[in-house]
């Protein structure tokens, strides 16, 4: 049997709030920022920067490239955060998940700013243990490193931790870590599209998380 768990680490964007970021208007916009900036064209918003990322760090570049390229990401970030709205139980799914001795963390590929705009306002700041983003780490998922760093500050080994997100992207990056992944319906990908790489839980809602995390410690 699985180990249960001891934290529960969570995605931002369709996860704990809905998603709203217009991706086909992005992604068109930083493929032509990409472009102008050397660097490849293919993948998502987030294969685009990791590419990217990977070959500014060999160039000692990264910096440059966070400056030239971040304020890009940014402006799509505050102009979804306009329209973010908590998904339902979010906030009671955070307490009874401390209520419960369930240690909570977020990683997101939205940066700081926007998180940190919304989130005492719907009531999610309490008591994440760790809070990554994407000004804090080099890649984003679905590469491993801010899920990675996440459970170097809860203490926790990868095993023992429940990633729950919205999106293919989110599996990948579960599996990346060797965590599990719950994946919440009504995100940015539909439920047909994680045929080929299914997640270890399909929910509903968010109340379910908490049934599966606490169940597990019982």
């Amino acid at each position: 049997m699985p180990p249960p768990f001891r934290s529960v680490v969570f995605d931002f964007e369709g996860t704990l709030v809905d998603f709203q970021w217009r991706l086909e208007e992005a992604e068109a916009e930083l493929r032509s920022a990409f472009a102008a900036a050397g660097h490849g064209t293919k993948g998502s918003y987030a294969e685009l920067w990791n590419a990217a990322a990977d070959r500014a760090a060999s160039e000692q570049q990264l910096d440059a490239l966070r400056r030239a390229l971040y304020p890009v990401y940014d402006r799509w970030d505050a102009d979804a955060a306009t329209r973010w709205s908590p998904r339902p139980g979010a906030a009671a799914l955070l307490e009874a998940l401390a209520a419960g001795g369930v240690a909570t963390a977020l990683v997101s590929n939205c940066g700081r700013a926007a998180i940190d705009s919304v989130l005492g306002r719907f009531g999610l700041d309490r008591g994440f243990a760790a809070l990554v983003c994407r000004d804090d780490v080099r890649h984003m998922k679905p590469r491993a490193e801010g899920l990675q760093r996440a459970l170097v500050q809860l203490a926790v080994p990868a095993g023992e931790a429940l990633f729950v997100g919205d999106s293919l992207t989110d599996v990948r990056a579960a599996r990346a870590a060797g965590m599990r992944v719950a994946i919440i319906r009504g995100g940015e990908c539909a439920d047909a599209e994680f045929a080929a790489l299914p997640p270890d839980f399909m929910v509903s809602r968010l109340e379910e998380v908490a049934a599966l995390a606490v169940a597990a410690r019982a």
